[in-house]
């Protein structure tokens, strides 16, 4: 398993790179842009997992690539926003308000953020594995 989800961190990683270097800086727009970034880089990974294997995962395996694939990418989202905040012009007053924030709504938003990624990692790991694996027969 170790071999996809270091297939998923490789790609996720050149997509992460991309889209922040060109959508969030080149065109102002705002994080959310990270999303399509992730979606495409999950349903690429379950495609390669099927190509590989030219099967489904079973049930473990599944449970292993989707929870790790979410701690990856909640890992290396949470990087690229550190970075973002350190290299925004305004950092310090961001970092004064984050203290001033509520700590059960940091966690709340963690929470959503992590039930998200595990949405969308089950989804490809589940829908759209079987579609490549009919698409593939």
């Amino acid at each position: 398993m170790s071999h996809y989800l270091k297939y998923f961190a490789a790609v996720y990683s050149i997509a992460l790179i991309l889209l922040v270097s060109i959508l969030i800086y080149a065109l102002k727009l705002g994080v959310i842009t990270l999303l399509p970034g992730l979606i495409a880089c999950a349903f690429l990974s379950a495609r390669h997992f099927v190509k590989k294997e030219q099967r489904l995962p079973n049930p473990k395996e599944k449970n292993t690539l989707v929870w790790g694939s979410t701690i990856i990418a909640m890992t290396m989202g949470f990087i690229v926003m550190s970075i973002l905040i350190f290299m925004h012009p305004r950092a310090e007053e961001i970092l004064m308000t984050m203290g001033y924030a509520r700590r059960a709504r940091n966690s709340l938003l963690v929470a959503a953020a992590i039930a998200l990624h595990g949405l969308i990692f089950h989804i490809a790991y589940n829908g759209y594995a079987r579609y490549t694996l009919n698409k593939y027969k």
